[in-house]
């Protein structure tokens, strides 16, 4: 898949086949990824703190190793992608991913379960930033009035997957009264079904146009070289003046400049990585069951796919605003958590920050899918999995080391991450809301 996208063209005379395009491989595939990662990245943790009693800078460690690496995951990618396609890119993630679970548990050693697991987050590189690119050039070339919907679909997918998860592990958990290597094996043979779904992608060359509101899959021989010829003169054009972008409400997002979206998604990723790390390790210390951490996470998720649902067609000004309540109220509830120090806030803390979390990611990633389209360029989206990989890499190695110390420490030096990272980004925010201000006089 080359970095600039061909847009897509009228079928021309040398077309060999058209039929319906299939967009529900890629919804299904982050489906099966966040549904079976979901239960396995509980399950993992769960067994370590409850049955190894792994120490809390250790476990952070072994819990971040995989989204550390994945920092460089989808910068190894990148070149790759060019070469082999999107459609394989997903497919070697997709079997890479499910060999290295299956070793994971045959070797749960710490020192195995880090090389492992970094070998995963590389692996994984090459699945995200992918399939948020399809989505992306399908926004571009999509009716303006189903154009959303394919942001908004996929946002559900994956988050559907998640929420899911989550319920069936604690499930099996409660069931097996505390069985969570039972909840291991279950994850991954859920796992194995991804390759399925990765091999059922569109093939590299088949093109997308539209009838209506239906895709069509324009499949030639020659028609992908023929709509990259001259793309980088098109490419350079859009990059000249991209407030030119047909639809307003995308050039309006286009004035957020790229910055804003990668601090603002290593916020959401900081804050998403956060609880999670933090809430069974109190969960353990106050001698409460493992399930319940699979059940306060479901309803995190919840809220999250919520949030995410309702949100995703507001306007650009309610986008922001809804943006800069959530980093405010991150804020308030760690006060409250440092203040508070009981599993009782901290659930209550937890599960907010669902609804938090979707506000902060439907504004973000809806400015990166924008960057993309208009640009039509992978390096967007490899960039914002980058910053995603650094804020939940960081996060549980951060509060692992400060657990280690004193636990309550954590509150204060988190509250000031965001706090500082939000001063940076109400000053990049607000001279992009005055242009959007100015655009509508």
């Amino acid at each position: 898949m080359p970095d600039s996208i061909p847009s897509a063209s009228p079928v021309q005379s040398d077309v060999a086949n058209t039929r319906a395009y299939r967009f529900w491989p890629v919804y299904a595939v982050a489906f099966v990824r966040t549904f079976s990662y979901a239960v396995y990245g509980l399950a993992l943790p769960n067994y370590l703190i409850y049955f190894q009693h792994v120490p809390a800078d250790f476990l952070g460690l072994i819990v971040s190793i995989i989204n550390l690496t994945f920092i460089f995951g989808p910068l190894i990618a990148l070149p790759v992608t060019r070469r082999i396609g999107v459609k394989n890119a997903v497919i070697f993630s997709s079997t890479f991913s499910v060999a290295l679970v299956g070793m994971q548990m045959l070797f749960l050693d710490p020192i195995s379960l880090i090389i492992l697991r970094g070998l995963d987050g590389i692996a994984i590189g090459f699945f995200w930033p992918n399939l948020q690119m399809e989505v992306s050039n399908w926004q571009r070339i999509a009716p303006k009035n189903r154009a959303d919907r394919f942001f908004q679909t996929y946002g559900l997918s994956w988050n559907t997957g998640i929420i899911l998860g989550d319920l069936v592990g604690y499930i099996i958990v409660f069931a097996g009264e505390g069985n969570e290597f039972a909840a291991l094996c279950f994850s991954w043979v859920a796992m194995i079904t991804m390759i399925p779904c990765a091999a059922a992608l569109e093939k590299p060359g088949t093109s997308l146009a539209f009838g209506g509101t239906h895709g069509i899959a324009i499949i030639s021989a020659s028609q992908h070289h023929t709509a990259s010829s001259g793309k980088r003169d098109e490419n350079a054009d859009r990059d000249k003046n991209i407030d030119k972008i047909v639809d307003k409400d995308r050039a309006l997002l286009l004035a957020f400049p790229a910055l804003f979206y990668l601090v603002g998604t290593l916020i959401y990723a900081y804050m998403k990585s956060f609880y999670p790390f933090v809430y069974p390790l109190a969960l353990n210390d106050a001698g409460i069951a493992s399930y319940w951490v699979y059940l306060v996470t479901f309803l995190h998720q919840a809220v999250q796919m919520w949030a995410i649902f309702s949100w995703s067609r507001k306007s650009v000004k309610s986008g922001f605003n809804t943006w800069l309540v959530a980093m405010v109220a991150t804020i308030t509830f760690l006060g409250l958590s440092w203040a508070f120090p009981d599993v009782i806030t901290l659930t209550i803390a937890f599960v907010s920050n669902g609804i938090l979390s979707g506000w902060l990611y439907n504004f973000t990633s809806k400015i990166m899918l924008e960057y993309g389209a208009a640009k039509k360029s992978l390096k967007y989206a490899t960039f914002y999995e980058f910053f995603n990989g650094i804020g939940f890499a960081s996060s549980p190695i951060v509060a692992g080391m400060i657990m280690s110390l004193a636990s309550w420490l954590n509150y204060p030096v988190t509250l000031l991450i965001v706090a500082m990272s939000l001063g940076i980004l109400l000053s990049l925010g607000t001279a992009a809301m005055k242009y959007v201000k100015k655009s509508k006089e």
